[in-house]
């Protein structure tokens, strides 16, 4: 992992992926194609999907891309005006315990998709969006910290 002793290397990994995510969450918020895949809300008996579901029909997820984006903007300020060249050993260290984490985990992540998709199909997009969320909050929150701390 000596590619990660460069800062920018992170700056460029956190940028190209939050561009990807924000990019999805902001295009699909109110594309009409996309409103033939979501389920109708209040199909099951959980207030949380149910809440979910409705919060992705009435087009929010826009506003995840932008605290996305937000996120990832404080976090390349912060990178450029500490102007680090390269992070030590120690440093590197924990940024790739942090990735390889952020990569269990999804890897975890997986199965219990599956799962959730088998136990109700209908609520496939809801499901993978809640991870999509889930997973990238967790890997911008975790370099953000990195950041601040390093």
């Amino acid at each position: 992992m000596k590619v990660l002793k460069h800062s920018m290397i992170n700056a460029v990994f956190v940028g190209l992926m939050s561009f990807i995510y924000s990019f999805l969450f902001i295009f699909t918020s109110n594309h009409i194609e996309f409103f033939r895949l979501n389920s109708k809300c209040k199909t099951i008996q959980s207030a949380f999907w149910n809440g979910w579901s409705d919060f992705i029909i009435r087009g929010n997820m826009k506003f995840i891309g932008y605290v996305i984006i937000s996120l990832t903007l404080i976090i390349l300020l912060i990178i450029f005006l500490k102007r680090r060249k390269e992070y030590d050993e120690y440093q590197i260290s924990i940024l790739t315990r942090s990735l390889i984490v952020a990569g269990v985990l999804s890897i975890i992540m997986i199965p219990i998709i599956i799962i959730q998709l088998l136990s109700d199909p209908n609520y496939t997009i809801e499901t993978i969006f809640f991870f999509a969320v889930v997973q990238w909050f967790g890997v911008l929150i975790t370099d953000l910290i990195f950041v601040i701390k390093y």
